[in-house]
């Protein structure tokens, strides 16, 4: 059976903490118009659970440039931690995507990410991906996307062996804006193994950001990855609690 873990108390009272923070704003009214670059990066404390068990540092970025129909995303995150000198978390990963809009609703996208996560029994991962987007909400305030494709993806574990198979994908991303620079958003992924049906993986993601004042804001996430089939000796599921300072522009 799926366990997923309660969210720490911590992150209810740093939730609380955020909206109160925020200004209630129901509608974003007499914004500038949309920067053709916009880039973000946090730093902050994590508390995870799963095949590590640790309190330690987190860091992630968000690099998106728009050009006409085309968005480009570079995005980078990673976790990492020691205990007595000795490496006990390290979760690294970093992806490229490009979007074209066909149409108000409709675009294309092409992705391709890199990740390692020793404690799961990652060594390396790269997949690569194309396909459709649907825009059902567009924003503001509210943004809702549902994607699907397929790809290939390339895994090497921790014992040395090494898989190759095509993929499909299906994933979800919604964001609702309080005003520019604070929001709540939630998205998920599934990605399928057409080669071994029961190894497939989901990835679930919450986050509230509000800000602090100029390009501070606050910024509590949760992240949670499922893996039907992980090598032997290694748990089905990662969870990933943080909060700390994120720098916009």
């Amino acid at each position: 059976m799926l366990h997923i873990p309660s969210v720490p108390r911590t992150a209810l009272l740093l939730i609380v903490l955020a909206c109160s923070l925020s200004p209630r704003v129901s509608a974003a009214q007499d914004e500038p118009p949309a920067k053709p670059l916009k880039a973000a990066g946090d730093l902050g404390y994590v508390s995870t659970a799963g095949n590590s068990d640790v309190k330690t540092l987190t860091s992630s970025d968000k690099i998106e440039y728009t050009s006409g129909r085309w968005l480009f995303t570079q995005e980078g995150a990673a976790v990492w931690g020691t205990d007595q000198g000795v490496e006990n978390a390290g979760a690294y990963r970093l992806g490229l995507r490009a979007d074209y809009k066909l149409a108000e609703r409709v675009g294309v996208y092409a992705l391709g990410s890199w990740r390692r996560n020793t404690f799961a029994g990652i060594s390396r991962q790269f997949d690569e991906g194309v396909g459709f987007v649907y825009h059902a909400l567009i924003p503001q305030p509210q943004q809702l996307d549902l994607e699907a494709g397929v790809g290939v993806a390339q895994r090497l574990n921790t014992f040395g062996v090494e898989d190759n198979f095509g993929t499909g994908r299906l994933a979800t991303f919604y964001r609702y804006y309080f005003r520019e620079k604070a929001y709540v958003e939630a998205g998920g992924a599934y990605l399928s193994n057409f080669e071994h049906t029961d190894d497939y993986e989901t990835d679930a993601k919450a986050a509230l950001v509000a800000p602090l004042g100029g390009m501070l804001a606050l910024k509590v996430g949760y992240n949670y990855h499922y893996r039907n089939a992980p090598p032997p000796g290694f748990r089905q599921w990662d969870s990933t609690f943080s909060s700390g300072i994120q720098l916009t522009y």
